[in-house]
């Protein structure tokens, strides 16, 4: 094991590199670059998700609540054949 490592290390020291060195540098720079402007336009959008996610939770808590309400206006049946319209052949044939 130890001489097929060496082997590929010895062919890896004298293969060619794929890309040229002498702009990594560069790109490194621009890769950070990059970053923080990134960064920074995230920590500008912070409050914008923040209100997003508020909004979207006061909709879904007006929605929630709304739908509890018209589930307990609504008359339920009462009596022995009440949970006939549970039966499968009524919920397949969709009538109610």
């Amino acid at each position: 094991m130890t001489n097929d490592l060496d082997r590929w290390a010895a062919n890896l020291a004298v293969a060619p590199s794929d890309r040229p060195l002498d702009r990594l540098e560069a790109e490194i720079g621009r890769d950070i670059a990059q970053r923080r402007r990134d960064a920074r336009v995230l920590k500008a959008l912070t409050p914008v998700r923040l209100g997003a996610v508020g909004l979207a939770l006061a909709m879904g808590v007006t929605a929630g609540s709304a739908a509890a309400m018209a589930a307990m206006r609504m008359p339920h049946p009462s009596g022995v054949f009440a949970v006939a319209q549970l039966a499968p052949s009524t919920l397949l044939e969709g009538a109610r």
